[in-house]
């Protein structure tokens, strides 16, 4: 079986990233995606999220109905910075015969070689990157670009976490880029209000 592994803050989870996943299924041939809200990102400490049990039930709700597609609280549950080396270790133990995939940004690969254990990641995964405008990656080593596999199709993704964030606390339209589920679920909270908080 062929899993990717679709890690991130998910704050909140939107259309742009149900269109990687889609992508990412396709290109990779992979049997199921596995969706990984982290609970800290190391290399985001001082970035605003709102609590994990929201984001975990906003990504539940985005990728509903879709059997392929499982949510794990994995990160959540652990304490300490989100480590995506720790997250692989454990899932490769609990699914031993499964080919592992590790869906990225563009911008994400860029820094990939500073990452905790970059090394040990590429002993346990290949890497499926979704490109970015204006991404470069000649400074990764051919090893780093040789476990490397770019998603198929034009990734296109219009509006950020950021923006969208930025939209509701600024009372503007932001329906047409989440799942229904999850708009209603950000109404229902009263997530993202606050400026300062996003």
């Amino acid at each position: 079986m062929k899993i990717g592994l679709f890690g991130g803050s998910f704050n909140p989870p939107h259309n742009g990233h149900l269109a990687i996943a889609s992508q990412a299924m396709l290109s990779a041939q992979l049997d199921q995606i596995l969706w990984i809200p982290s609970a800290r990102p190391p290399h985001k400490r001082d970035y605003p999220l709102v609590e994990a049990e929201h984001r975990l039930q906003m990504t539940r709700l985005a990728v509903e109905g879709v059997d392929s597609y499982l949510v794990s609280d994995l990160e959540l549950r652990r304490p300490g910075p989100s480590y995506t080396y720790d997250t692989i270790v454990e899932i490769g133990a609990d699914r031993p015969d499964a080919e592992l995939r590790l869906i990225i940004g563009g911008d994400s690969l860029q820094a990939f070689e500073t990452w905790h254990k970059p090394t040990a990641i590429l002993d346990r995964v290949k890497l499926l990157v979704y490109d970015r405008a204006g991404c470069s990656y000649d400074q990764l080593t051919p090893e780093t670009l040789d476990r490397t596999m770019f998603i198929e199709g034009a990734v296109v993704i219009e509006d950020s976490s950021t923006e969208i964030r930025a939209a509701i606390a600024d009372n503007r339209p932001f329906d047409h880029v989440l799942p229904e589920a999850v708009a209603a679920y950000i109404r229902e909270h009263r997530l993202y209000l606050d400026p300062l908080s996003c």
